[in-house]
Formats: C-alpha cells, sequence, structure tokens
C-alpha cells in the first residue's frame, strides 16, 4: 500500500448514514454487544497462542480449552488478589484514621488568622444563609421475605457474573470456530471482496493482537516495579496498587495518572511528614518516563496504528457510548475501525480521519505551504526530502510535481496572480538556495528552453542546476524560434532540450520542436516532459513524430541523455 492517503477518500452520504446507524445500534444494544466486543478483542489476543498449540499436534479442542483456561485463570487471579488486597486495606483504613482527619481538618478549616481561612469563612456563611431546608429523608421498606432479601442481596452480582459468564462462552466460540466466523464475516461483506476483507481481517487481528501483547506486557512491568518499590517505601497494600496499575495503564493518557493518584492519596494520610509522598512522586515519574519515552516507543512503533488525536477521541466516543467497558476498550475498537477504512474503499474517510499514514504526499505538502504564502516551511519540506533522497530525486517527486499542481490550478482559474507568483518565485528561490555538487558531465554545452511559461522555466533551472557550469543555458518564457537559434549558434549547442511541465505543456513543446526542426536542422533535440512516464506514452508517441529525437520524463533521465 502507498505511504501516503489518496486524496480522493472522502466521506459519502450512504457510508456516513450506516456509521450512524451502526453508533445508534451501538448503544441500544450494548447489553449484548458488550460481551461479544470483549470476547472477540480476547479471541484476537488469545488465537496465536491457540495456533502455537496446535501446531506442537494439539487438537482445535484441547488447545482452545487449554488457553481459555490459562487466559481467564490469570484475568480472575488478578482479580481475586486484588479484591483480597482491597479488603485488607479497608481494614487498616481505621488505623490512619488519624492522620486522614487531621488533614482534612487542615484543608477544610484553615486557621481563621490567614487570608484563606478568612475566605472560608465567609464562604461558610453564604452557604447557611442560602441553604435550603432539609428534605425529609425517604423510607424505604424492609424485604418482606428472606426471598426477596436474598434477591436484593444477589441482584449486584448478577449482571456481572452473567457478563463475565457470557464472554467466556463467547471467546470459547470464537476460537474454536475461527474460519468459520471469518468465512461468514466474507460472505456478508461480499464474495467480490475477498481479497480485501482477508487481507483487512488479518491485519486487524495482527494489529490488536500485538498491541494487547505488548500493552499488557508494558504494564506488568510497571505494576511489578511500581508494587515493589511501593512496598519499599513503605505503603499498606503496595501489591494492589502494582495491579491497578498494570490495570489502569490499559486506558489511554488517563489511567496511569488515577494509578499513581491513588497511592499518592494514601501516602499523604498515613505519613506524618513528608518523604513518603515524595518517593512516590519520584518513584512514579521515573517509572513513566522510562516506559513513555524509551520503551514503549521501541516496542509499540506504528503497531497500533492511530494518532495521538484519534485516540483521545476514541476515548471520549465509546466512555460515551459504553461506559467504563468502553474505557477500556477503546483504542482495539478503533484500531479494528480504522483497519476498515484503510482496506474499504467507501470508509476510507475513516483512515485519513483516524490513521498515522500521511495524508498529503510530499509534493502535496510542499505545494500546501507555498500556497499558504509559508516560504520558511516550504523550504524545510525540501530540506527533509533532500536529507534521504538527493538533489535529482527531491527535483523529480516533489518540486516538478508541486509545479504540475500549481499549473493545473492556474489552468482552472483557482490559483489568484499573487498567490501565483508567490509560488514561482518562491520554487526558484528555493531551487537557487540548494546546494549540491554538480553531477559529471562530458558532452558538449545544451541549451534548454522553457516551453511556455513560468513552470517550464523553473524546470529548465533545475535541470541547469544539475549540470557543471558554463555547459547549461537557459532561455526562459515565452521563447522564440529566432532567439533560440542565435543563442545555440553562439554557444555551440549541440543538443536543445525542451522543458515542459504538464498538464497542457506537450502541445506547446511539439509546436516548439517542429519550428526548431526547421531552423536547426543538424541539433539533436529533446522534450523533457516532466511527469510519470506512463502517463505520457501517448504525448511521447506524438512528440517523436513532430521533431524530438528523445522524451523524458525525469531530469535525471535527461542527464542519461545528455551524457550521451
Amino acid at each position: 500500500m502507498s505511504a501516503y492517503l489518496p486524496s480522493g477518500t472522502r466521506p459519502r452520504r450512504s457510508s456516513i448514514i450506516a456509521l450512524l446507524v451502526a453508533a445508534a445500534v451501538l448503544y441500544l444494544a450494548k447489553e449484548v454487544l458488550i460481551p461479544l466486543a470483549v470476547a472477540m478483542l480476547l479471541a484476537f489476543a488469545l488465537a496465536p497462542a491457540v495456533r502455537r498449540l496446535e501446531g506442537w499436534h494439539f487438537g482445535r479442542i484441547a488447545s482452545t480449552f487449554v488457553v481459555v483456561l490459562l487466559g481467564f485463570g490469570l484475568i480472575f487471579g488478578i482479580g481475586a488478589v486484588a479484591a483480597s488486597q482491597a479488603v485488607s486495606l479497608g481494614a487498616k483504613l481505621p488505623e490512619y484514621r488519624h492522620n486522614i482527619v487531621t488533614k482534612i481538618r487542615a484543608l477544610r478549616k484553615p486557621r481563621r488568622d490567614t487570608q484563606i481561612g478568612k475566605a472560608a469563612e465567609a464562604i461558610k456563611d453564604l452557604e447557611e444563609e442560602a441553604a435550603p431546608e432539609r428534605p425529609p429523608v425517604p423510607v424505604k421498606e424492609s424485604p418482606a421475605t428472606p426471598i426477596e432479601a436474598l434477591s436484593d442481596f444477589l441482584k449486584p452480582f448478577a449482571q456481572p457474573f452473567a457478563m463475565a459468564l457470557a464472554i467466556v462462552v463467547f471467546t470459547i466460540l470464537f476460537l474454536l470456530n475461527r474460519e468459520n466466523m471469518r468465512e461468514r464475516a466474507i460472505a456478508l461483506i461480499g464474495a467480490g471482496r475477498i481479497h480485501l476483507t482477508t487481507r483487512a481481517m488479518a491485519e486487524a487481528s495482527y494489529r490488536v493482537s500485538r498491541y494487547l501483547a505488548t500493552q499488557f506486557l508494558v504494564n506488568a512491568m510497571f505494576g511489578a516495579a511500581f508494587g515493589v518499590a511501593l512496598y519499599l517505601i513503605g505503603i499498606p497494600n503496595a501489591l494492589l496498587f502494582g495491579l491497578l496499575g498494570m490495570v489502569l495503564r490499559f486506558i489511554p493518557y488517563v489511567g496511569v495518572w488515577i494509578a499513581a493518584a491513588i497511592p499518592l492519596a494514601l501516602a499523604l494520610a498515613i505519613s506524618d511528614g513528608w518523604a513518603p509522598v515524595m518517593w512516590t512522586v519520584g518513584v512514579f515519574l521515573v517509572l513513566e518516563t522510562i516506559l513513555a519515552y524509551v520503551l514503549e516507543p521501541w516496542l509499540y512503533g506504528r503497531s497500533a496504528g492511530l494518532s495521538p488525536i484519534a485516540i483521545i477521541t476514541a476515548v471520549v466516543f465509546w466512555t460515551w457510548l459504553w461506559g467504563p467497558v468502553g474505557l477500556l476498550l477503546a483504542t482495539p475498537l478503533t484500531v479494528c475501525v480504522a483497519v476498515v477504512g484503510r482496506h474499504i474503499p467507501e470508509f476510507g474517510y475513516l483512515n485519513v480521519l483516524l490513521g498515522v499514514e500521511p495524508v498529503l504526499s510530499p509534493e502535496q505538502r510542499f505545494y500546501q505551504r507555498l500556497v499558504a504564502l509559508d516560504h520558511e516551511e516550504a523550504a524545510e519540506a525540501i530540506e527533509q526530502h533532500l536529507a534521504g533522497h538527493g538533489v535529482a530525486n527531491t527535483f523529480d517527486e516533489v518540486v516538478i510535481p508541486a509545479l504540475s499542481l500549481a499549473e493545473a490550478d492556474r489552468n482552472k482559474g483557482t490559483l489568484e496572480p499573487a498567490r501565483e507568483r508567490f509560488v514561482f518565485e518562491n520554487v526558484r528561490r528555493i531551487v537557487e538556495e540548494i546546494e549540491h555538487e554538480p553531477v559529471a558531465h562530458s558532452a558538449r554545452p545544451v541549451c534548454i528552453v522553457a516551453a511556455r511559461d513560468d513552470a517550464d522555466h523553473v524546470a529548465a533551472q533545475m535541470l541547469a542546476r544539475l549540470l557543471p557550469p558554463g555547459q547549461a543555458f537557459v532561455v526562459g518564457a515565452p521563447p522564440l524560434p529566432a532567439e533560440i537559434a542565435q543563442i545555440v549558434a553562439k554557444h555551440q549547442c549541440k543538443t536543445v532540450l525542451i522543458s515542459a511541465v504538464p498538464p497542457g505543456a506537450a502541445h506547446f513543446a511539439g509546436y516548439l520542436a517542429r519550428r526548431l526542426r526547421r531552423q536547426l536542422p543538424g541539433v539533436k533535440i529533446a522534450i523533457g516532459l516532466w511527469s510519470a512516464e506512463d502517463k505520457q506514452e501517448r504525448a511521447r508517441e506524438k512528440l517523436l513524430k513532430l521533431g524530438a529525437d528523445e522524451v523524458v520524463t525525469r531530469l535525471s533521465q535527461a542527464l542519461e541523455v545528455l551524457r550521451s
């Protein structure tokens, strides 16, 4: 796939309506779809292990149940340990009551002789004067029978238990019927898109499983190191906060700060001084700096394929849609959405909005900065491309295509005269400022002629810059055949190269070549039709019939012709 997203991926009305309908279904049927989504993502994460066991000649059923047992055993084990630690911490909280009450009183009732204390006292008086009468306390009837009491007791646990059971069952079914589910998805999308659907499903599976596995590894490292550090600092129930840190780091950007805030608040409550608080802050900052700026960029790379803005937007959207579960699933679900946009043309705009691939090619970005009248950023774009591609390739791949875009806009009448002058003047200035070693050239001098206008003239100057000084003579636009003949005779040029930047330049180049052929019968005439070669095959044949000896499409190709 191209490194740059196609510029024509615009949202269609039907695809936008389909997205709105899908969002409504996701919201209204969330009780059913949440277990399905969680199970699907767990199936993505566990499928590589199942395939590995199958490769070791385990059966499909045995491999699935072993992996599911180990995976959910780990999840429920971590949950059980966290619950026991939470209960233990709750039992210890009365021991820290004195410090907690003292600090809360210091915050709620500051000394009256300070400015803060006076302001707090005034706010308290206003609240008492404006406070309405307290409403009567509602009377709640107690259950009449033991069965009703048992039902009220089990009701809070029934829904989470049912959801967990549904997730386990769906995960097992997805793993046991991977091929069948894939074939049904292909049939649902359309048999005519087997290739696209297969690629999309493979990429989604790879990206999601890689993201989840890498995230689990990094979060486990953070949780283990954070828990050990808190234990050494003296924070009670450090294992609980290590586990919370591991789980909360699955929430992009926000989760890690919540993971730090809870033990920090506890350190503030249990300590008489500030040393445990400062140590907790220091440990967290060191660990997060190492993980966020060293380890995660090295491990992740572009595995998720999402931009930071897309991740934040996804977190807000999925949290609004599905609550806390959506907060945890935001990134992997959005990865799947971006993959759909990458492979299905109707939803290509989703990849433009969510993905990390550049949405403008280098020539489009360069031309956009010129149209925005920003010389500095345009020159910086050229410098960046020069560093990795060289002068000739930068001229061929960035500058000349940008001139073609300017020509197209000028022909359509959408480029104002002031911006037109700015574009061509600054391209000429940028070309002149590029420092490079000329390409070795042993042939006789060459005359480079602009076919029609400023774009052709600037392209001619680029080619002249690639040749040693004194071997190229540029004739500006609009050229006259008699003037060209005089320059050729003066400098004894044996080759005339007509520089033409599409669109529309081939016609003028052919007209000029035919006139020059009559006046200069002993001179080689080449035409530089600066664009992709496959797009100019018909024009090339026509130009050869009009008197051109050679037709080239790139500056590097023109150098080879001039050498010969």
